[in-house]
């Protein structure tokens, strides 16, 4: 049974749910302030032999997010990034995630995944302060990697969602498409 989509057994639900994970994903991983776990977690009680799937397609989908936020940072970070930044209040977050990243490099993105630093000041950080694609890709799919498979794994672990919880997923979607229109 899918949270937020008529029970069905179909491939159009089931690509449905993976395009919604991948853009949940996507978006928080360049802007979204909301978690993905939201979703992944009862995706993955409620469909526990997938767990393992979702947690790739929410991985692969962050890291590409990330990197849309690398690039954006270090090729237009005072015309794209900053303005966002200020806007968000995050300035004096952003300077410390920058002086983290000129003493520890591309390893502070590694760990992130299980810090309280955002993922996406990181990458904004990664990108603003040079280091290498190759070194920034590495170190996002560990530290998303590391965060989401962990959260499938305990998913999984805990058992199915029962029926009568589906109300969870339109509500994380609720959630969603306010966080999406608050940022704009």
């Amino acid at each position: 049974m899918c949270l937020w989509l008529p029970v069905q057994r179909n491939k159009g639900a089931s690509s449905l749910r993976r395009r919604s994970l991948a853009a949940f994903a996507f978006l928080e991983g360049l802007i979204l302030p909301v978690p993905v776990e939201l979703l992944l977690a009862p995706l993955c009680r409620a469909r526990p032999r997938r767990c393992w799937y979702y947690a790739t397609v929410t991985t692969l989908a962050a890291v590409v997010g990330g990197l849309v936020a690398y690039l954006a940072a270090r090729w237009g970070m005072q015309v794209w990034v900053m303005p966002l930044v200020e806007r968000w209040g995050y300035q004096e977050e952003l300077r410390q995630t920058l002086g983290l990243f000129q003493q520890w490099g591309p390893w502070v993105l590694a760990v992130t995944g299980l810090t309280p630093i955002p993922y996406k000041l990181a990458t904004l950080a990664a990108g603003a302060s040079g280091i290498s694609l190759l070194s920034f890709t590495v170190a996002a799919l560990i530290s998303r990697a590391s965060r989401y498979y962990l959260v499938a794994w305990v998913a999984r672990q805990t058992g199915r969602l029962p029926a009568h919880y589906a109300w969870i997923g339109w509500i994380i979607l609720g959630l969603f498409l306010c966080a999406i229109i608050a940022l704009f």
